[in-house]
């Protein structure tokens, strides 16, 4: 009986020496792997550089490795992060885009605590810059993250082209744009997709409060506001009507308008704001 073990690797990537904690890193990845709904049966530190996380489905084997060789580079890497999905039980992988897919979220748990110099996907030759792989996990805009999470995982990463062409330029010994490159870049786009993607909520859902008694509440705060600071008064009451009242909102408003007029009135605006520029906020 022949016995077939299925694997995908990847990994980071430093130049430098780092101080990397196993225990740090493999709680890292087991909290992504139960946010993605791998529930994780077993973690395990098998020495100060490796670890073992191991799902019903899969085993993620995590190594720490020094002076590491990485295609594409002329010097060794003095540490490099290896991470191993592994799957030596059950059927053949009839697509592995899913499992390509928890490396990335994986690598991506890692990348912004550790802050690799590279990110080394599956194949040797598929190497990310920090810049580069930032692009392609990140929306080309911080104000429609919520609503471009909500799209399908195809059309979360608009960048991934530009970046993985950048890297032909960067990496040393860089080679041109080949149909293996192409291959690779595919991979590599589908594996950022959501293997399940869910629909987020917006997050101006919740905002207004649930009952009319607190809704009124609002307004007559922002009625009494006025009195005193209009022009204040006027941004609540439009904040009121395109988002919702909410009492907790208004309050705050009231709190620090009434504390900026009794500055004001006290003659203490001048030393507070001098307070605030010593303290370097």
């Amino acid at each position: 009986m022949t016995h077939t073990t299925q694997k995908v690797t990847a990994g980071l990537v430093f130049l430098g020496m780092r101080a990397l904690d196993i225990i740090a890193i493999s709680k890292r990845i087991a909290h992504t792997l139960d946010q993605l709904g791998e529930e994780v049966t077993m973690q395990k530190c098998l020495s100060e550089d490796a670890a073992l996380l191991r799902t019903d489905q899969f085993d993620l084997r995590i190594q720490i490795e020094r002076k590491r060789h990485v295609d594409r580079l002329d010097v060794p890497a003095d540490h490099y992060i290896e991470v191993t999905l592994m799957r030596e039980f059950g059927p053949p992988w009839a697509d592995a885009e899913p499992y390509q897919a928890i490396m990335a979220y994986a690598l991506a748990a890692l990348h912004v605590p550790l802050a690799p110099d590279f990110v080394q996907w599956i194949e040797p030759g598929a190497l990310l810059t920090r810049a580069e792989f930032r692009a392609a996990i990140t929306p080309p805009q911080e104000n429609e993250r919520v609503r471009t999470r909500m799209r399908r995982g195809r059309d979360r990463l608009p960048n991934v082209e530009d970046a993985y062409t950048g890297l032909q330029g960067r990496i040393p010994h860089g080679k041109n744009h080949s149909a293996e490159d192409a291959e690779r870049l595919r991979s590599l786009r589908a594996a950022f997709c959501d293997p399940e993607p869910e629909d987020l909520p917006d997050p101006s859902d919740g905002i207004r409060e649930e009952t009319a008694p607190l809704r009124l509440s609002v307004w007559m705060m922002t009625f009494t506001l006025a009195i005193f600071a209009l022009p204040v008064a006027a941004g609540l009451m439009v904040f009121n009507l395109l988002r919702g009242e909410n009492l907790r909102l208004a309050s705050q408003t009231a709190a620090l308008t009434g504390l900026f007029m009794s500055l004001q009135a006290s003659g203490a605006m001048a030393e507070a704001v001098d307070m605030v520029r010593g303290l370097g906020i």
